[in-house]
């Protein structure tokens, strides 16, 4: 089984990512390629996310039928599947909203074209 060392568990997925996109839904003016590469960004964010979460979900279910399991180990991928799901929600309701800001930027660009 692959087990993920504890200090790498806290590190966000990519802290950047999200303060970019905040500071676009927030009005900062934006190209339409950065919009592009932002979903990018968004995507991978939440496909790594997504894996690491049932990568975590798999350990702990196989930790919890070993009765050999140690209760640390347990915990440790039981914290981690706490932090990963709201963190994964995080960056869809993120990528959610820059949607619909680019949906509104693009319209505006177009009417006043």
């Amino acid at each position: 089984m692959v087990r993920i060392p504890p200090e790498r568990m806290a590190e966000p997925i990519d802290a950047s990512f999200k303060a970019r996109v905040r500071d676009v839904i927030d009005g900062r003016p934006v190209t339409e390629a950065e919009l592009r590469r932002l979903f990018e960004e968004g995507r991978a964010c939440a496909l790594i996310l997504d894996g690491q979460l049932a990568n975590s979900e798999r350990t702990l279910a196989e930790l919890t039928s070993d009765p050999e399991s140690s209760l640390a180990d347990v915990a440790t991928d039981l914290r981690r599947v706490n932090e990963l799901g709201p963190e994964l929600a995080e960056v869809e309701d993120l990528l959610a909203e820059l949607e619909e800001h680019a949906r509104k930027f693009r319209t505006s660009w177009v009417s006043a074209r």
